[in-house]
Order: structure tokens, then C-alpha cells, then sequence
């Protein structure tokens, strides 16, 4: 609930109108570490079938522009959002047999990023890692060894 006060906050200092239908959105999607912009359309939906999803899609535009959440292009499977709003920099480890997303942070890398900026002369502004394997559970499941690659998904934002 503090997390949704506090986004609201922000929100409205960038002069976005909340209706109660975008409130509905954002006080859903603060409730995920990870979502996909259809499981945050069957939430808010199961809240209240009226709101569209355009609605949800806007919305989910405008806490990004407002940089309230991040999108992350997972290589398999659908894109995913992440409310980053407030919370310290880390990276991410992805199963891709069942989709399990694990947040971890590794300050060893950080100065190595650097280094490696310094050596080809970059300003280093930004980063993400994404780490893809198989989950513990996977691998006991017998799926060491995958009959072939998994689908790379593309998701077209129709809003």
C-alpha cells in the first residue's frame, strides 16, 4: 500500500490524471515483482471487467515513461515488467523451461563493467544482465538436456 501511495505521488508530479481506472492498474501492477502485460490484464479485470485493455496498456506506458517500471525483453518467452520504482540496481536469473525469474545482485561485476567502459573509451550510462539456464526443479524434472531451443517470443503492444 506504501509503494502504491508513493507511485501515485510521482504520478501525479508528472501530471498524469488518475482516473480510478488507471489507479485500479497501478495499484495492481505495484503488487508484482514480475508481470507480463496480459497477466496484468487478467488482474485488474478480475477486479473490474469493464477497464479495457487499452486501458492497462496505457497505463503500463505512462509507469514507464514515468519510470515507475521496467520492461525487460526476456529472450524466451513474453517481455515482463518490473516495478523499479525505489528499489537498488540488480540483475536477473531466468529459467527457460518454466519462466522462473530470480533477482540477484553481484557487486563484483560492477567495477569489471567499468573497467571494461574505461578500456574502449565508454561513458557507461546503464546496464542489465540475464542470465538464462534451467531452475533446480527443471533440471530434477529431467530437462537437463532440451529436444530443441526454446521459442523466442516477440509481443506486438497494441494500445
Amino acid at each position: 500500500m506504501k509503494r502504491f501511495v508513493e507511485v501515485e505521488q510521482l504520478l501525479r508530479t508528472k501530471g498524469v490524471r488518475l482516473t480510478d481506472q488507471r489507479r485500479l492498474v497501478v495499484r495492481r501492477a505495484v503488487a508484482y515483482l514480475h508481470f507480463t502485460s496480459e497477466e496484468l490484464v487478467r488482474d485488474v479485470k478480475a477486479f473490474d471487467p469493464s477497464v479495457a485493455r487499452g486501458t492497462v496498456y496505457r497505463t503500463l506506458a505512462l509507469l514507464h515513461q514515468a519510470g515507475v517500471v521496467e520492461k525487460h525483453d526476456f529472450r524466451y518467452g513474453p517481455p515482463n515488467y518490473e516495478v523499479t520504482f525505489a528499489k537498488a540496481h540488480h540483475d536477473h536469473l531466468m529459467c527457460i523451461r518454466c519462466g522462473e525469474i530470480i533477482e540477484f545482485q553481484e557487486p563484483r561485476w560492477e567495477p569489471m563493467q567499468e573497467a571494461a567502459a574505461k578500456r574502449y573509451g565508454y561513458q557507461l550510462l546503464s546496464h542489465t544482465h540475464k542470465l538464462y539456464g534451467l531452475c533446480g526443479t527443471c533440471q530434477r524434472a529431467g530437462a537437463k538436456r532440451l529436444a530443441k531451443p526454446p521459442r523466442l517470443h516477440v509481443e506486438e503492444v497494441v494500445a
